[in-house]
This record gives structure tokens, C-alpha cells and sequence, in this order.
């Protein structure tokens, strides 16, 4: 199978989340060696009239006519941040669908309906994978997981300035947070920041001041996490988080990004396909009680010495172009 081009929203996406799919198209465009190009999603306020009548009348967005017309056999990859509702140019033949978020809360018969034109779809959660075919959902199906893209690569020989006591990234685990605050009560010398979102901007803010820091781009969030000597870090489906993605716990990047900024992990996470897969146990401890908890960080604040080593080895296995090579071998004779 041969691949001409990677779909990009980048002409028009801002939001934080979408900075690292956009370093991951650059990696996979360097490593495979195609151009990437603006999807044809529809942007302005004509396209969009257009879109909306045939949405309404044929339940096709439109934008998969064009590749009606394309006669070779070269294909495209596009990251799907949200599952299409209908036809539409990222679930046509043309185009290999990488999707990222699948939450229980999906149909999987809507799911196979949308996807059907497609030559095969890329999953990036394999617990969402075992669960498609447990679900009897006749797509063919690959594994292409989420990875770190190799712009972080960690040196062993990596020194960061750690100038933070513990980082608090995205949404707040409740049981990861109540921990803390216990912690920081019989530690009130430990200095933590944590994310708050005011006006739709994100900024983070320090346990010991009033001070907001705008994080706006990847540059200054990556900045900051390399600064903290220990990050908090939770599956998204557990603590209450079952009711957005009804139990589903992917390992989401900001996992391996804090290992790349030289961060000790502490975490909560279920044992499933997904933490097997990157074998969480060997990297870092799941945390049940406030015990495990205070004694981990008591152990961590005890000692100077940074998890460089341990962190670069254990990231040899999850940097996007290890992923890109194994999918390009997986899918060779499609």
C-alpha cells in the first residue's frame, strides 16, 4: 500500500490538545515521506451552507465527493479527534482513519455503519480495540497506539532544572488530588502547580501564590513540566471518570511526555490491555491507598537523583517512529 499524503486540520485547529497530533503528522511525514496537506473540511460560510444541505438531504458532508474522482490507489492518513456521524471524506476509500477518542458512549453499529468505505481504520487504544471485536464489529481493524514524538527524544545523560515539587496536569483525578492536599498539609513546604481554565485560556497556578502562567503553547507547557520532580498522572475512566468514556482507560500522552521531561510518575490506572501494552509496572507504581501514596513521594523527596535513565530506556519503545516502522510493517502487503 502506498500513502500519498497526511490530512491536517492545522489550517484552522488552535486548541492546545491539537499541537501534539500535529507533531505527530510531522514525524510520520518525515519518516514516510509525504507532504502534509489541509483536510477539506468545510471552513467557510459557503462550504459550511453546502455541507449542512447535503448533510440533510444525502447524510454526507460533502467533502467525500471529491475522492469519487481520484483514480490511483494512494491512500491518505488523517487523525479522527471525534468519531464522524456521517459520510465524509475521512471515512471514504481514499482515506485511513486514525482514531484517537472512542468512548463506550458510542454506537458501535453507527460506528461500523461510518467507517464501512473504509480500506481499514486505525485504532489508537487497544482496550477500545479488544472491546470493537468483542462488539462483533466487522471493520478491519489495526493498532496504531499513542507515542511520543521523537522531537522529545531523552537522553540518558539528560540534567533538568527541577524547581517544582509536584505538577498537576488537565483534568484533576479526585482521589490523586484529595492525596495531595492531605500531603501538603503535613508538608506544607511542598510547592505544587495545578491547571485552571478562566475565560476558555489555560493557565497553571502555584499552591504558594496567586501568580497565573499562561500555557498557551506546547513550548511553555512542555517547559514547565520539566521543571517538576513529580507528576500526577491518572487513566481517564476511572475516580468518577467512568461517566465520559463509561469505564474506557486509554494511556494517554501526557504519560509519556512526563517521563520525557525526567518526571517521577505517580499514578492510578486499572491493570488491562492498555497498561499491559505499556507495561506500567515496570515505570511506575499503582498508587491505592494514601499510604502508597506518601510513601512514594517521602522516598522521591528523600533523594536528588533524577529518573533519566530509567525513563529514556523505558521511552525507546514508545516514540512515534518505532510505531510508524511496526505499522508500516503490519500493513505491508495491504
Amino acid at each position: 500500500m502506498v500513502f500519498k499524503a497526511i490530512y491536517s486540520d492545522r489550517h484552522f485547529q488552535n486548541w492546545p490538545s491539537w499541537q501534539l497530533v500535529f507533531e505527530w503528522e510531522d514525524e510520520i511525514s518525515k519518516r514516510m515521506n509525504i507532504p502534509i496537506l489541509n483536510s477539506p473540511i468545510p471552513k467557510t460560510k459557503v462550504e459550511k451552507l453546502i455541507s449542512a444541505f447535503f448533510l440533510k438531504y444525502f447524510k454526507n458532508d460533502f467533502t467525500s465527493y471529491n475522492f469519487k474522482f481520484l483514480l490511483d490507489s494512494k491512500k491518505y492518513l488523517y487523525f479522527e479527534m471525534i468519531l464522524r456521524k456521517n459520510k465524509s471524506f475521512s471515512n471514504s476509500k481514499k482515506v485511513i482513519p486514525i482514531i484517537i477518542d472512542f468512548w463506550k458512549s458510542e454506537s458501535v453499529k453507527e460506528f461500523e455503519d461510518n467507517y464501512k468505505r473504509s480500506t481499514f481504520v486505525l485504532i489508537s487504544s487497544l482496550e477500545v480495540l479488544y472491546y470493537l471485536k468483542s462488539a462483533g464489529c466487522n471493520l478491519k481493524l489495526y493498532h496504531f497506539p499513542l507515542s511520543l514524538p521523537d522531537s522529545y527524544y531523552l537522553s540518558p545523560s539528560t540534567v533538568f532544572k527541577k524547581k517544582i515539587d509536584v505538577i498537576v496536569t488537565g483534568i484533576r483525578n479526585p482521589i490523586l488530588w484529595k492525596f495531595l492536599k492531605k500531603y501538603e498539609k503535613q508538608n506544607p513546604q511542598i510547592e505544587y502547580y495545578f491547571q485552571e481554565k478562566i475565560d476558555s485560556i489555560l493557565y497553571y497556578r502555584s499552591n504558594k501564590n496567586k501568580e497565573l502562567i499562561n500555557i498557551q503553547s506546547r513550548e511553555a507547557y512542555v517547559n514547565l513540566i520539566r521543571q517538576a520532580r513529580v507528576a500526577l498522572y491518572a487513566t481517564p475512566g476511572i475516580d468518577g471518570g467512568e461517566k465520559r468514556t463509561g469505564g474506557f482507560n486509554q494511556i494517554t500522552p501526557r504519560f509519556l511526555e512526563f517521563l520525557a521531561a525526567g518526571c517521577h510518575v505517580v499514578a492510578r490506572y486499572p491493570n488491562n490491555e492498555e497498561s499491559e501494552y505499556y507495561q506500567m509496572n515496570t515505570i511506575c507504581t499503582n498508587v491505592e491507598t494514601y499510604t502508597d501514596f506518601k510513601q512514594q513521594l517521602d522516598e522521591i523527596f528523600s533523594s536528588d537523583i533524577q529518573p533519566i535513565v530509567r525513563n529514556s530506556e523505558y521511552l525507546k519503545n514508545h516514540y512515534t517512529t518505532v510505531k510508524i516502522d511496526h505499522f508500516l510493517k503490519t500493513i505491508l502487503n495491504e
